[in-house]
């Protein structure tokens, strides 16, 4: 099953804002756990260059669009917030990366 990977970073100065604004899509949209099985609900650190945070959803191949339309739906909530960024990335587990290189 592939995974879904979100990567955000944003300057620490945002980090109320962001915090704010997590806690409200929290309520506004709810898990959908038919979807999704979440490995990492929400890693985050600290660096030089601010904070980066990270989630890791695991979703079975014929899910895949709908898991990640309702990802960029949460994700674009933030848009209003300057100088927050993030990436969405789809990733292959060891088992389909070996299966495509016809090791599988």
């Amino acid at each position: 099953m592939p995974y879904i990977i979100v990567h955000c970073w944003y300057p620490d100065h945002l980090a109320d804002q962001v915090a704010k604004k997590y806690l409200e899509l929290m309520e506004k949209y709810q898990s959908d756990e038919s979807l999704v099985k979440t490995l990492v609900p929400v890693a985050v650190t600290a660096t030089k260059n601010g904070i980066e945070a990270m989630t890791v959803e695991e979703v079975e191949k014929q899910k895949l669009g709908d898991a990640l339309e309702q990802e960029v739906r949460f994700m674009t909530e933030y848009r209003k917030i300057e100088g927050f960024h993030y990436e969405i990335r789809i990733w292959s587990n060891l088992e389909e990366g070996m299966q495509n290189l016809g090791l599988g």
